[in-house]
This record gives C-alpha cells, structure tokens and sequence, in this order.
C-alpha cells in the first residue's frame, strides 16, 4: 500500500483531523468522512482501540463530541509526521 493511500484511508483521516482541530462534533467529522456508516464504524473501532474517546452531551438534540485519548495523540503525532514526510 502506497503512503498517500494509506493517509486517505478514514480511519487516518479521523486521526490527522482530531489531532489538528483537538475536541470535535461528530457533525464536524461528517464533513470529513460524507458515509455516515463509514464514519460511524470507523469511529467505533478506533474506539475501540482506545485511540479516541467519546463525549455525550443529554442536551436537546443529543451531541456526542470526540477527542483523541493519550494513546490516540502519540499515533496522531507519528501519522502527522508521515504525511508531512510524504508531502516533502
């Protein structure tokens, strides 16, 4: 799998843009990733493997936020530095 591939895959991309931006709704990552089953599942796994953690707010609608977990911000970091690797 090619590197420019593998930083287009949602999951990675997920990564990269919590890293970026920190705390997000989970309508921001919608623009992100259009598929919400996509984004949805993604979302899970990446839960998953504790790389980010989800925050429930019980207002009127429901919002549910994500943040990267400590775990999450070290892989973030290191994809961070491959893209821009990739970039030179």
């Amino acid at each position: 799998m090619k590197i420019s591939a593998l930083l287009e895959t949602p999951s990675v991309k997920i990564l990269l843009y919590l890293h970026e931006h920190g705390e997000v709704r989970y309508t921001d990552l919608t623009k992100l990733i259009a598929s919400r089953g996509t984004l949805s599942l993604n979302n899970k796994e990446l839960e998953e493997e504790n790389l980010i953690k989800r925050k429930i707010v019980t207002t009127k609608p429901i919002q549910a936020y994500y943040s990267l977990t400590q775990k999450g911000v070290e892989i973030s970091a290191l994809l961070n530095k491959v893209e821009k690797l990739n970039a030179a």
